[in-house]
């Protein structure tokens, strides 16, 4: 058994990844996020059916404005990288035959990778949820602006802010994007946390700052609208000359550097790391 992982795996870096992906987490977590994005777009989609209206497939952004949908939707991420560090056994003989360095990289890339899988498997969940009210049409239909004035589509909270500063593929672009830097943030900071303490308390020092985020919200404080975990929601964007959130710039340039910084210290821990001593302690 062990022979035959290592030797698929020993053949490229992508069959290391695709080794990696083809796991039943996948499926547990489609299915997690088809139940809760059919709970939310329920109302919606019955409402659209029985006026017989078609509007903008762009509803993910404005279901991300739901405190407790991002709290499931990281849920999601989380149970997808449950296998971080990846120090199993078999990855023992990978090292082995590919050094730490490269076995390090491929890590770092898996992470990557797996946040615009895990960002690309949300956002086609959510066009599904509501396939016969969907318009491909790049503007925002009747259905939207009628509920931008109240607020609200059932259990939607909608953005009139987004709406009118983004098209329909524009916004939904943004956050295409920007969920898949938050899962991939999610899963560097445990990798990386990872190597320094044990798994647990990785997971613990994630969700503490998952929930931090609501925490300064509850207690009036605008540092909540600079802290990565709260960027899926764009309510927490810049429109207009709101210094208190900070803009798409913002936090494309400080997703991305705290990316190349975590995967610094990731790559230079693996360096120094006694493989044997850190497995056993897990």
């Amino acid at each position: 058994m062990i022979y035959g992982v290592t030797g698929m795996w020993g053949a490229n870096k992508l069959g290391i990844i695709k080794y990696r992906i083809k796991n039943v987490k996948i499926f547990l977590i489609a299915i997690i996020w088809l139940f809760i994005l059919d709970v939310y777009l329920a109302d919606y989609r019955s409402m659209a059916m029985t006026l017989g209206l078609k509007d903008s497939f762009a509803i993910l952004p404005h279901v991300q404005n739901d405190f407790y949908f991002n709290k499931i939707m990281l849920l999601g991420g989380m149970i997808f990288f449950a296998d971080i560090p990846f120090m199993s056994g078999e990855e023992l003989y990978v090292v082995l035959k590919i050094g730490k360095e490269k076995w390090s990289q491929i890590n770092c890339c898996y992470i990557v990778l797996s946040g615009v899988l895990l960002s690309t498997l949300l956002t086609v969940l959510s066009l599904l949820t509501i396939l016969p009210a969907i318009s491909l049409k790049n503007e925002w239909g009747t259905l939207y602006q009628t509920f931008a004035f109240s607020g609200t589509a059932g259990c939607v909270l909608i953005n009139a802010s987004a709406m009118s500063y983004y098209s329909p593929y524009a916004l939904m672009l943004n956050i295409f994007l920007i969920d898949a830097l938050t899962f991939a943030f999610m899963g560097m900071l445990l990798y990386t946390l990872s190597l320094f303490v044990s798994k647990i308390w990785s997971y613990v020092i994630v969700v503490v700052l998952i929930f931090l985020q609501s925490v300064f919200g509850k207690m009036g404080l605008v540092l909540d609208n600079f802290l990565p975990f709260s960027w899926i929601s764009a309510s927490h964007w810049r429109f207009g000359y709101d210094r208190h959130r900070p803009d798409l710039i913002y936090i494309y340039t400080a997703f991305c550097m705290l990316l190349f910084l975590l995967a610094v210290i990731s790559e230079w821990k693996i360096k120094r790391m006694d493989w044997v001593s850190k497995e056993e302690h897990r």
